[in-house]
């Protein structure tokens, strides 16, 4: 009603709504230009015998109810949705019965044929209801190359978008990318980020023929990214780490912001999800001021701030259109509006409860469904004891592939070891791993080639716990893993950080220090993922045996100009927080701080973490330094920048490290009011030159792809939900 006939409908609670589902007082004009006036009363009727189409004698109880509102005045034209078939001669029939109440002066019925027809012709109205994508035939609303595409991508969500429902959190999410062409969905583990990517996705490939990218790195983006084919939309999950701050990827989507932000404005789509807590780490090294649609465009999704009818909407769903018995469904069905309150309730949780593979051995009694519901990671965790040698290799294989197994497989011999010391062999994986399919695993395309993964990220939380409570199988995983996820999962014992999956106890130093011997730390990503590995995973004990097996680490760290930090200082200043950082190093160190700032703008000698390598002297002298070099030449310097301005770059960005410095500055000099008024005098002229050069760089935040979806809010319900939830 809202989006194809352009009328917002006032919705009723589905007990007490008298008779009317929907209604609408005003004028009405319909797609002939036709109009009509006055009080319009919608009704839905739903059967679950559709075929048998709907007769007079269906609609008795509303009849009576029609003429009750007739008399009142509310329902001058009345208007029915029915899931039904509906011939010519059963609407003539409805018709002169309706039309023949005094006070109504037309009847219109809209059956399973017309609605579908409406559904296939209109494009957005399947994008904001995605669930219809999966229970029709694609083929009679894409093209081949974009049916390819919506295939793999409902391939990849299974049976779930089937069970899709319409959430707040998806309307708003639907509303950013139609209006910045970016979103970013935040929430905790399970709350349904992930399908609600999937179905924007779907619904832009759809509505605006993008050409989906999933997409796992700022390299993968800028090699797909092509101004010449605009109609891309780019799905990034878990961007900034799947279970801790992965680093590296961070700083690196920091630096690919600004070509993001370009390839938006020239009608690109950009999809990231992260989990909040990652995201809240993250958020202070992201410069936003390269992405400005990011402030704009997150939508966070709270599962506290779920509806009660979306929740019980979520749970039958599952229930109802999941692959349990009739008699499990008749004995949990007691307990259903329970599940759906408890404050732990997530849309994961109603999925599995839907699957019998999780629900096999579950006893359905309260405290029972309690459990399963508030502690899922514990419960996964006995699921995944109770399965055999081969299905605990399937996941073991994914595990150590950092939750992304090419297929077909090619496994190193050192992972063809690890499955032996489990029991698994590789023919019995492969054939695991298609059990496994759609309940603890999935096969989706990626990037030209199909990938396994898991289902869910809490099944890889729940798989590092079972490795982590067996010391045989720690060593499998410190074996066999990839460094890059030993670097983001595992923690040296006595270190405490939030989402550690593994501990490394001390009898294993060695054993991890050996893996690390053929890393190649000379690319930025890598050193930044070394760096943030031994300062912020590693105890005094692991650097100091570290430093005596890499005799030559430490002449290996050299500094540069970072606005961020730099990841060798970081090491360094560790190393002397340890106790292990020779004076003549230090001594090195803070006379490369020294040339930085005074030829660079660095302020690295200034923050806290690494103030405390210099002498109170050394740290006076660099001050007075960057003020007689730096600051008494600042407008020097923003004339030399704005000479060597790129026409093609983002002014903004241009002068976005001097920026950076300046504000450092202000800390520093707080207490000297004279250099505090040329900072504040030089920001000002750092403006006026970004106004001048952003003639070339107009942008419109106003601007908007598409008109705003006002749609109407979902509506509680006084009966139960689950009331046929077992028929």
């Amino acid at each position: 009603m809202t989006d194809i006939f352009g009328h917002d409908v006032q919705s009723f609670y589905d007990s007490q709504d008298g008779g009317r589902d929907g209604a609408y007082q005003g004028v009405w004009i319909d797609n002939t230009n036709k109009s009509k006036s006055g009080s319009f009363t919608v009704q839905c009727k739903f059967t679950s015998n559709y075929k048998a189409g709907i007769k007079v004698s269906d609609l008795r109880d509303d009849i009576e109810k029609a003429k009750r509102l007739a008399a009142k005045g509310f329902a001058t034209h009345y208007v029915l949705f029915t899931n039904a078939q509906l011939t010519g001669n059963q609407d003539e029939s409805l018709r002169a019965v309706f039309e023949s109440i005094d006070g109504i002066e037309s009847f219109t019925a809209y059956g399973k044929e017309r609605i579908s027809q409406i559904i296939i012709e209109s494009p957005r109205l399947r994008m904001l209801v995605p669930r219809v994508y999966g229970l029709g035939d694609l083929s009679q609303i894409l093209d081949e190359r974009a049916g390819e595409q919506a295939r793999a991508i409902l391939n990849s969500l299974g049976d779930d978008i089937s069970k899709f429902v319409l959430t707040d959190a998806f309307n708003r999410s639907a509303k950013a990318l139609v209006e910045h062409g970016f979103v970013l969905l935040l929430g905790e583990p399970a709350c349904g980020k992930s399908t609600i990517a999937a179905s924007l996705a779907l619904g832009a490939l759809d509505e605006w023929g993008c050409n989906t990218f999933k997409i796992c790195s700022s390299d993968e983006f800028l090699r797909h990214w092509n101004p010449n084919e605009p109609r891309r939309l780019f799905w990034i999950d878990d961007a900034f780490g799947a279970t801790q701050v992965d680093w590296s990827a961070t700083f690196a989507w920091a630096r690919t912001f600004p070509h993001i932000s370009t390839a938006i404005k020239n009608g690109a789509k950009v999809i990231f999800t992260s989990r909040d807590y990652i995201y809240q780490s993250a958020k202070g090294d992201l410069k936003e001021s390269s992405l400005p649609v990011m402030k704009a465009s997150q939508v966070v999704i709270n599962v506290q701030d779920i509806s009660q009818h979306e929740r019980e909407q979520i749970l039958y769903n599952h229930i109802k259109l999941g692959n349990q018995p009739q008699s499990f469904k008749k004995e949990v069905k007691p307990f259903l509006k329970d599940i759906a309150n408890n404050k732990k309730f997530t849309p994961e949780i109603a999925r599995r409860l839907g699957d019998k593979f999780f629900t096999k051995d579950l006893i359905i009694r309260q405290s029972t469904l309690v459990n399963f519901v508030e502690n899922p990671v514990e419960f996964l965790i006995d699921v995944i004891s109770t399965l055999d040698k081969k299905n605990i290799s399937a996941l073991a294989a994914i595990f150590m592939r950092a939750g992304a197994l090419p297929s077909p497989m090619k496994l190193a011999e050192s992972e063809l070891n690890a499955l032996k010391l489990l029991g698994g062999t590789l023919d019995g994986v492969i054939s695991a791993l298609k059990f496994l399919k759609g309940s603890l695993t999935s096969l989706s395309f990626e990037e030209g080639q199909y990938i396994w993964r898991y289902k869910h990220p809490t099944i890889r939380d729940a798989f590092a716990q079972y490795v982590a409570n067996d010391v045989e199988l720690l060593e499998i995983y410190l074996g066999g893993a990839p460094l890059e996820m030993l670097f983001q999962e595992v923690a040296c014992v006595g270190v405490e950080m939030d989402g550690v999956k593994v501990i490394v106890p001390e009898s294993h130093y060695q054993l991890l220090i050996c893996r690390m011997k053929p890393f190649d730390s000379n690319n930025w990503r890598n050193k930044r993922s070394l760096s943030r590995f031994l300062t912020k995973r590693c105890s005094h004990r692991f650097l100091s045996v570290y430093l005596e097996k890499n005799s030559d680490f430490l002449e290996s760290l050299k500094i540069y100009r970072s606005i961020l930090s730099d990841p060798d200082l970081e090491i360094i200043a560790k190393l002397f927080e340890a106790g292990l950082l020779p004076e003549e190093k230090r001594v090195s160190v803070v006379q490369s701080l020294h040339e930085l700032a005074i030829k660079e703008y660095d302020t690295q000698f200034a923050k806290g973490e690494f103030k405390c390598l210099l002498t109170k002297a050394e740290f006076s002298l660099i001050q007075k330094a960057v003020k007689d070099k730096v600051i008494s030449n600042i407008e020097c310097i923003i004339d030399n920048l704005s000479s060597d301005y790129d026409e093609e770059s983002d002014p903004e960005d241009h002068f976005s490290d001097l920026c950076y410095s300046i504000r450092d500055y202000e800390d520093i000099f707080v207490e000297d009011d004279e250099i505090c008024t040329q900072l504040a005098t030089a920001k000002d002229w750092i403006q006026e030159e970004i106004k001048e050069l952003s003639k070339k760089w107009a942008y419109d935040p106003n601007d908007t792809y598409e008109r705003e979806h006002h749609s109407v809010s979902s509506h509680s319900t006084e009966r139960s939900i689950f009331d046929d939830v077992d028929s």
